[in-house]
Order: structure tokens, then sequence, then C-alpha cells
């Protein structure tokens, strides 16, 4: 544990200092404002304080307890006293102070609080997870199952990485799965008191973004009545995950590897930085090595942030689980007495799902809805699908189907459908002029059409 110890007394505070063992690390204030500025330029798991600093009427270690619970929530205090002062402790109890100790105290006093200290350090942590996290789902351990060997693969990778540390890169498709992998690689560590911290990157406005990811001081900008922790500092010790990670500014991209490279987050008006120790779990379906030689791109951070990469195959090549995915959709939406029909399962499985999981999910959401009686039919999920893919609907008209030769389809269904595929991605290259531009005139993520280009022309080989 990252440990301060604040007292007046140098005999105390060095006597302290020696009983508490390795690995626990201590840093030393003699008095109020040397302990807040400690704080202010490092994260600590476990203060012992002095009630009575400088002799100071104001009792400034009761403030100080204060201040620590109200902007470091996450930090166990400990008051320390030579009286028995029982209206005093009492009040420490009430501001937040996890226990006291009786000067002069004894090595094994000492040890017993170290003992316990780290149990209310995780509890003051995933206190902290659960309030970050209000709103929105709380973090499940994941234990993904798989029949698919693409994907057994990356679970393989997935258990290697575990305890490294290492930031992981993980790519994939729109809809492919993404944070579930994060929540599966935070899993592993099987510590669920470690914070888990999701961040939609894409879903920040750009000018508070830097106060979002590391916090700011209070009266730092217009509106700030209050220091606030950013994202960084509510995931240390456990695991940031940051979706979208392409979408952040250049600006961000910058300050975001300076904290990779040092482990310093500088919250927006403050010169100091402040050191933390998470695991950045980044996610992208975009190109990055286009980007950055698009320059949209720090090559440094890319290099920095894919110590580790997992690259998630899309659903389209993991034919093997999307029935096991569809029923296990089927039994969270409480309709546990329905089940696929043959059409159903067949269309399941024929459909190419440009969309991936996310779009196989909400296609099995709406049949449970429309579908009578017990079982789900084709006709109650093809109208989902065919709103999902409305260029595809236009351009499959009755004529199409009709100039098929016959001959020339027969046993050889993949070559046409790669035919036909690569016809649609020329046509909106010359329409659109980019990749970019095509793949939203098309609908489907820019990394999928890349993906589709390199696919298709590997088959004409």
């Amino acid at each position: 544990m990252r440990i301060l110890i604040v007292d007046d007394e140098t005999l105390v505070r060095k006597t302290m200092q020696a009983q508490i063992p390795a690995p626990h690390t201590v840093t030393l204030a003699d008095s109020y404002d040397e302990a807040m500025d400690i704080l202010d330029r490092q994260l600590v798991d476990l203060v012992f304080t002095d009630l009575s600093l400088d002799d100071s009427p104001d009792r400034l270690g009761v403030k100080l307890i204060k201040e620590i619970t109200k902007a470091y929530p996450t930090t166990v205090v400990v008051a320390m006293t030579g009286h028995d002062e029982s209206h005093l402790l009492e009040e420490c109890l009430k501001s937040g102070a996890a226990d006291y100790l009786l000067k002069p105290f004894d090595e094994k006093a000492l040890t017993q609080v170290l003992r316990k200290a780290p149990v209310v350090h995780r509890l003051l942590r995933k206190n902290q997870t659960l309030k970050v996290q209000a709103g929105s789902k709380f973090v499940q351990h994941r234990n993904l199952y798989t029949k698919s060997p693409a994907y057994q693969a990356v679970l393989e990778t997935a258990k290697k990485i575990r305890g490294s540390g290492h930031s992981v890169l993980i790519r994939g498709e729109s809809g492919s799965g993404k944070e579930i992998m994060a929540q599966y690689l935070w899993s592993l560590e099987n510590d669920s008191s470690r914070p888990f911290i999701a961040v939609n990157c894409a879903a920040i406005p750009a000018q508070l973004a830097e106060s979002e990811l590391f916090g700011h001081k209070k009266g730092s900008f217009t509106g700030a009545t209050e220091a606030r922790a950013g994202k960084f500092e509510s995931a240390d010790g456990g695991d940031l995950f940051l979706d979208e990670l392409a979408t952040l500014s250049l600006d961000i991209q910058t300050k975001l590897l300076r904290v990779l490279s040092t482990g310093d987050i500088f919250p927006v008006g403050q010169d100091v930085g402040r050191k933390v120790n998470c695991r950045i779990i980044a996610a992208t379906n975009e190109n990055l090595e286009e980007m950055i030689r698009e320059k949209k791109f720090r090559e440094d951070l890319f290099f920095r942030i894919k110590n580790f990469t997992i690259t998630l195959p899309p659903l389209r090549d993991r034919k093997e689980d999307i029935l096991d995915l569809a029923n296990e959709f089927i039994r969270a939406n409480n309709y546990r007495e329905k089940a696929l029909s043959k059409s159903a399962e067949n269309l399941l499985l024929t459909y190419s799902w440009p969309g991936n999981i996310r779009e196989l999910k909400s296609a099995i959401d709406v049949a449970c809805v429309l579908s009578e009686g017990t079982e789900i039919e084709a006709s109650d999920i093809t109208p989902h699908l065919v709103q999902s893919a409305p260029v595809y609907d236009k351009v499959l008209s009755s004529q199409t189907v009709a100039e098929i030769d016959e001959r020339a389809l027969e046993g050889n269904f993949n070559h046409v459908v790669a035919e036909f595929e690569m016809k649609l991605i020329d046509f909106a290259l010359k329409q659109k002029g980019s990749e970019s531009a095509a793949a939203r005139y098309l609908g489907i993520p820019r990394s999928t059409l890349g993906d589709l280009r390199r696919r298709l022309q590997g088959l004409k080989k």
C-alpha cells in the first residue's frame, strides 16, 4: 500500500516508518500543509495522521481527516492521539476515519491496523467505483464460451495477458464485442474490488475531454466550483477502458501519451503531476495505421498503446457461435418458453451480419416481441434485417435475381456473392471517392469496408 504518515514529531514518523515492512511504500509529512501538498501530487491508500498537528488549537489533524475523506474517498484514514480524547475520536470516526491508534502504541497494534487497512481500502474502492458507474450497468465477471476456433485463439491470448499490467488494444468491427472483451480481461484478474471504468471517448465533448479524463482543481475554469477526480484517478488500481480511442483529439492524445509514459496525470488547473496506476484497455474499429498516415493519430501513442493487441473476428467468421448467442439473447429477454425454428436458424446462419453481435442482439430483441407462440420464425427476424440494410434491399430487386445465370450459380455461391459485394464496393467508391465516404454510404464501418476489400481481393487471386 501507499502510506502517508503525518505527525509533527520526527521520532514518531521515523519509528513508524521503520516498523512498516516492504512492499508498502511510506511518505512522511510533518504538517497539514505538507500532507495536502503530497496528496495533491500522488494517490495514497492509507494515511496515519496525528490529531494535534503543530500543537494548533484548531485540531488540524481533524481538519485533515475531513479533507481527505471528502476529496479522496478511497483513501483509508487512521487517527493518532496521545490523549484519550473520546469526543475527538468520535468526531474523527464520524468524519470518515476507519480506525485510531492511542500513543504510545507498539508494533503489534500497528501491524493489526496494517492488516485491516487493505480490506477497508478495497471496500472504499468498490463503493467509489459503484458511484462513478451510477446510472450504468455495473460490470460483471465474464466467463466467455465459444465454439469458434477463431475466437478461442482470442481468448487464449487474453489469458496470456493476465497479470502483466500492460496496456491492451482491442481491434474489431463495430458491434463485435470490444467492451465485452475488455470486461473479460478485467475478470481474468479475479479481483472484484479492482475498478473497471469505461469511457466512450466519442461521447465526450472535445472541450470537456481533458477534465473528464484527468480531473480538475476547484476554480480552474468557469463552473469548476469544486475539485473533481477524472476517470484515470477513479480507475487507479484497476482498468480504464477507452472505447472509440481514435475519436480523441491530437491534443488529448498527447496528454494520454504522457500518462502512459510517466504514470502522471495533470488535473486541469494543477501544475504538479499526480501518480496513478491503472491499466489502459483501448478499443477502436478504425484503421489506425491509415489515420497515422493522415496525421489524425499519433504514431508514438499507437506504439505505446499496442503492447498487446487483440483483434476480434467479425460474427460472420464465428458462425459456430451464432445460434448459442441468439439463444442467450432470448433467455436474457426472459422469453425462456420461446425457441428458434429451423427457418429462423437457417436465416441467422446465412445472413452476413454487417453489424455483428450488436445487430444480432437487436434482431433477436425485436423477434422476441414480434413472434407469436413458442417458436421464433424467420419472418419475425427478417423485417429487422431488411430495415438495417436499406441499400442492399434496393439493389437486390427481383430483376437482379432473375438475371442470375443458374448454371453459373450452381456450386459457386460464395464466388457469386463475392463478385456482387465487389461490385457494390466499386460502385460506392466511384460515387463517393474515398473509403470513409463509401463506408458511410453503404452503412458499414470503414474498417469493415477495408476488411471486405482485402478478403475479396484475396479470393480473386
